[in-house]
């Protein structure tokens, strides 16, 4: 008999490491084994019901989905809906009058077809206007990457930095997974940080400094440092002096700085305001030597920005992108 042609042996270790490295999904699962007791021998365990916190899911715990949001994508994907009578009792006047507004940004008033690879032009120059009013400064839409979720710039991202086993990536720690998994399945190395919570679970400059020599003593690599801001899960909002503090950090030691900034919107705390790192480094006012990149992943979709200090190393930072990164995009 041939030999089997798939086998546990025969997977991408990468994929097996991954396997190891997500080894606290043996809870999830003794968890969804309770939740069956629960369900199938009523009175089986001393509660009644089981809250899953392992996921990012607020429908999870009773949140119910935002109608506007709902409303408008139906809309925009029928937009026959439109022009009919009864649209105007079953749907909103925001809603209608929002998807119509969008509608106009794409070709043909239309979604659902092949689209330009950074994502339709006119949602990004809506984007980049809402950028450059939080922010006080110019945003470029041709800087903007629209993705599909959070994941797959996120993995752009370790495609693009991650070359072999010797490169690694500062993450915080507690992080979301999404990060940690990601440079696990890339092969490279983690180098973990771990945020402060007496300090509001801040980041600490000279644990990241001793992270980092530490790192590269055992010869890696490190190519970029990985901040979440607002934290998650833990909530945190960085001050503005810390901020600074990881901006001349990534300067000085030559790391791109990759800002997870999706939950700009979900401030618990009274005294904190959000301010993105892309604010934070343009007002900083760096020296013509001072050249490192930032990337920013808000929402939904991702952006890709270069501290403003001299023009011909954004341009050649550009073509990287117009090199690398669009010749992904062939549909």
């Amino acid at each position: 008999m041939a030999p089997c042609a798939l086998t546990v042996d025969s997977l991408n270790p990468k994929v097996l490491a991954l396997a190891d490295h997500l080894g606290n999904a043996a809870i999830a699962r003794r968890a969804q084994c309770i939740q069956n007791e629960i369900e199938t021998k009523p009175g089986s365990h001393p509660f009644d019901e089981i809250i899953y916190c392992n996921l990012s899911n607020p429908q999870s715990m009773g949140q119910q989905p935002n109608t506007f949001f709902r409303e408008v994508l139906a809309l925009c994907d029928y937009p026959h809906l439109l022009e009919r009578s009864e649209t105007n009792s079953l749907f909103s006047s925001d809603a209608i009058a929002k998807a119509r507004k969008i509608l106009d940004l794409f070709p043909w008033r239309t979604t659902g077809g092949y689209s330009h690879c950074q994502g339709t032009e006119g949602l990004r120059d809506v984007i980049a206007a809402g950028i450059t009013s939080r922010d006080g400064f110019h945003c470029n839409a041709e800087d903007i990457f629209l993705t599909d979720g959070s994941a797959p710039p996120i993995r752009m991202m370790m495609h693009l930095l991650i070359r072999n086993e010797k490169d690694g990536i500062l993450c915080p720690i507690p992080s979301h997974s999404l990060y940690t998994s990601s440079v696990v399945l890339q092969g490279a190395t983690l180098v973990p940080y771990y945020l402060d919570e007496s300090r509001g679970w801040g980041v600490r400059m000279s644990d990241l400094k001793q992270q980092l020599d530490g790192a590269r003593s055992k010869g890696v690599n490190v190519r970029g440092l990985l901040v979440i801001n607002p934290g998650n899960p833990t909530g945190h909002v960085l001050v503005e002096a810390n901020q600074r503090e990881i901006v001349e950090f990534c300067r000085k030691e030559s790391l791109v700085l990759l800002a997870d900034e999706v939950y700009q919107e979900n401030i618990y705390i009274a005294d904190r305001k959000f301010k993105s790192f892309k604010k934070i480094a343009r007002s900083m006012k760096f020296d013509e030597g001072d050249i490192f990149s930032i990337l920013l992943f808000r929402f939904q979709w991702l952006r890709m920005s270069h501290t403003p200090l001299i023009r011909q190393k954004e341009m050649e930072y550009y073509q990287l992108f117009h090199g690398v990164l669009r010749p992904w995009c062939v549909h």
